[in-house]
């Protein structure tokens, strides 16, 4: 089995809800997270969006740090993880990745189907979590 966690940035609004969900749900301090979300955009402020108006833009990356765990506990009763399950949007999928059945492969092929690009970070198993895949059909 090769568990993984697909994040749609094209889905993420950036509100929080997973990395709350995780610290709630988890019991985690108050200075705990296990995710954390990055905003894109022109790096002037926080949330300040880029480009010149119409053309604006900003986006959302949710960040797994190292100390992320899955959720095994409810893995084994069959439940999503805590972020998974809080997500409005639907951000996030996690499975198996060589079962074409997992929640993971469906919302891989979909997001294939459209053409998106997917990838992930340069420092995944160090300071960020491994098995995270982020995908986006913006370019």
């Amino acid at each position: 089995m090769a568990y993984k966690m697909l994040v749609d940035i094209d889905r993420c609004i950036g509100c929080w809800t997973c990395a709350m969900g995780c610290k709630v749900g988890n019991h985690l301090e108050d200075d705990e997270y296990r995710v954390e979300i990055k905003t894109h955009g022109s790096g002037a402020g926080i949330d300040r969006p880029e480009g010149v108006y119409p053309d604006l833009h900003m986006w959302w990356q949710p960040i797994y740090l190292p100390n992320c765990t899955f959720c095994p506990e409810r893995m084994k009763e069959g439940e999503p993880q805590f972020c998974v399950m809080d997500c409005p949007t639907l951000a996030l999928a996690f499975g198996d990745a060589d079962d074409p059945d997992s929640a993971y492969s469906q919302a891989r092929a979909r997001l294939e189907a459209r053409g998106a690009r997917f990838w992930e970070l340069d420092d995944a198993g160090t300071t960020t979590r491994s098995c995270i895949e982020y995908a986006s059909t913006r370019q």
